[in-house]
């Protein structure tokens, strides 16, 4: 295995690097001089998340399915960051064979080129608190089952355990992180709350929660998610195959956020109090792993959060309008 005291100066790829939270952390690695390779979908509608980066990444266009490609780009890396992935409930309820597909099939790809290699590297795997379903205690601990139900939640679970099995199997160096609902600019998901609302506002329009309202989750701030990602890597010769759960233990109702974005952007809201079948009622993630073994802590409140979300909407219109009424119309 690689010895990782800091992740500084380490040759690092990070699959899924045109994502949301990709993006952000490749941005982060290039800053501090890493040298980084990043594995991008030669037809992502998201390419301009890292143009301003492209020359300091060494892109490498491809699919994580792509087994004789993954083998060629693991290669003299030393840590792997994986957060390539369908992420999209609907989109796995609509095609659940390709979420397996990417979400599993790449992630084995990725375990198996590592073993093949003999290189050692550490590998980040980029899971969800979504893996939980239903919780049976709140806040949610590392120790309690994963009982995801929707084809996402399951293809991610399945991620993990394959990621496991390589770790006791082959000693594969495995971490997997297990983040709450995060939160910031370049989020193009419009079915998620803070983009919705955000994007809402910015176009001075009326923001609307289409559900009860009532729902409540655990908001941290996509900085705050890159951190952990990093602490994870720095601190892996202590904690291969652990899974550590990253959330700030604030729990905020949909209701409220929608108040807050609001407030802070000077327009109106509105709660339909409809009834969503499915969605989980109360979900925060119990933190203090993370904290005790890795020194990690959400720093960033949810009002600075939003505020800076609501900053980013605002000067990169042009870059997400297009996106948004796609999102919309496909789900009508």
């Amino acid at each position: 295995m690689v010895e990782l005291h800091s992740v500084e100066d380490r040759r690092v790829l990070v699959t899924g690097a045109t994502g949301f939270i990709g993006s952000w952390l490749s941005e982060r690695l290039t800053k501090q001089g890493n040298r980084v390779a990043a594995l991008v979908r030669p037809n992502s509608r998201r390419r301009w998340c890292i143009r301003h980066l492209e020359g300091d990444l060494d892109v490498i266009y491809g699919d994580i399915r792509d087994s004789n490609l993954v083998a060629g780009i693991v290669d003299g890396k030393d840590v792997i960051f994986h957060l390539a992935a369908i992420t999209q409930v609907i989109n796995s309820v609509r095609d659940p064979v390709e979420t397996f597909s990417v979400n599993l099939q790449g992630t084995i790809n990725l375990l198996e080129a590592v073993r093949r290699s003999d290189q050692g590297q550490v590998l980040i795997l980029a899971s969800t608190d979504k893996v939980y379903g239903e919780p049976i205690r709140l806040p949610i601990t590392e120790e309690d089952p994963l009982l995801g139900k929707s084809p996402y939640d399951a293809s991610k679970i399945a991620a993990e355990r394959a990621a496991y099995a390589y770790f006791r199997t082959y000693g594969i160096p495995v971490l997997i992180s297990r983040s709450s609902n995060v939160y910031g600019g370049r989020d193009l998901n419009f079915l998620r709350a803070v983009p919705d609302f955000v994007s809402s506002a910015v176009l001075g329009e009326k923001i609307v929660a289409r559900g009860s309202g009532r729902h409540v989750r655990d908001f941290v701030f996509v900085d705050d998610a890159v951190a952990a990602l990093l602490k994870m890597a720095a601190n892996a010769a202590s904690h291969v195959g652990e899974a550590f759960n990253f959330g700030t233990g604030k729990p905020t109702s949909v209701s409220e956020l929608a108040m807050l974005v609001s407030r802070y952007a000077g327009v109106g809201f509105e709660v339909l109090d409809r009834d969503t079948p499915g969605e989980i009622d109360v979900q925060f993630l119990d933190s203090r792993k993370a904290k005790e073994k890795l020194g990690w802590e959400a720093k960033t409140e949810l009002a600075d959060g939003l505020h800076r979300t609501l900053e980013w909407y605002s000067a990169n219109k042009p870059l997400w309008i297009s996106e948004r009424a796609f999102v919309r119309q496909e789900v009508g």
